[in-house]
């Protein structure tokens, strides 16, 4: 189970029942196609400071096991927030999408757009924000010791060296910019099905309908309504029980 296994064995001091051991009986019952008594098991685990994506993996799974797609979704899109380049979770998510009501179109985006994306996903914004403090800090090591030395084809060297590590470091940093500037809240629709309004009142008109499992991006929130769009650029307003954000 990867790293995750370390941080069960790790933990398993820290509570009556540890994680390690919690985990280990929810994969028993999910292999024992025990899949409710799974879900339990790995509900509660993922209320513990655990973290890692195989929790949210394998309660997707048993959710998808059981016919609950909308969920399935959910910790499927969880999971790959913080694994976004596992293939596993990407498979198994656009299994669960084929069976999905509603198919929406995606609206095109710009080469550098997708460009900037696939290498926005390659790391979190924190990996990002380290990386590119790590190159500054190899900057500044690497200028100081340019400005004392006297060997003329060491500080040739040291140049290049400081040159790139600048470079590095500020598109590291301007990647975990750029991902934060452009972090998006997302939500999966809950219910079998809901009407979404042109605003945030039940007495308002309804613009279409949306079923189970649909993601969604959250706009705002106004009292119990959240303004959504969807990928193919639609907007409206969903009551706010209706959806869980991811």
């Amino acid at each position: 189970m990867r790293l995750f296994i370390i941080l069960l064995v790790l933990s398993s001091k820290l509570f009556a029942q540890s994680p390690a051991e919690l985990f280990e009986k929810a994969s028993l019952s999910y292999e024992d196609k025990e899949y409710e008594s799974a879900i339990k098991l790995y509900e509660e685990l993922k209320e513990l400071p655990v973290y890692s994506s195989d929790v949210y993996y394998n309660l997707a799974n048993c959710y998808f096991k059981t016919h609950q797609k909308a969920k399935a979704v959910l910790y499927y899109e969880k999971a790959l927030k913080i694994a976004p380049n596992d293939e596993d979770l990407l498979f198994n998510l656009k299994l669960v999408q084929l069976q999905l009501v509603d198919k929406l179109a995606q609206i095109p985006q710009p080469f550098y757009i997708k460009w900037l994306l696939k290498a926005q996903n390659l790391m979190s914004i924190d990996q990002w924000s380290k990386m590119g403090l790590t190159f500054l800090f190899l900057f500044s090591i690497l200028i100081i010791c340019f400005l004392i030395s006297s060997n003329y084809v060491l500080k040739k060297k040291l140049f290049i060296g400081f040159s790139f590590s600048l470079i590095l470091g500020l598109k590291s940093l301007g990647m975990a910019y750029y991902s934060h500037s452009t972090l998006q809240i997302s939500a999966i629709l809950m219910e079998a099905n809901a009407y979404v309004k042109s605003a945030p009142s039940t007495q308002s008109e309804d613009l279409f309908i949306l079923h189970e499992g649909t993601k969604v991006l959250v706009l705002e929130s106004f009292n119990n309504w959240t303004k959504i769009k969807l990928s193919d650029g639609m907007i409206g307003w969903l009551e706010s029980n209706v959806v869980e954000k991811i």
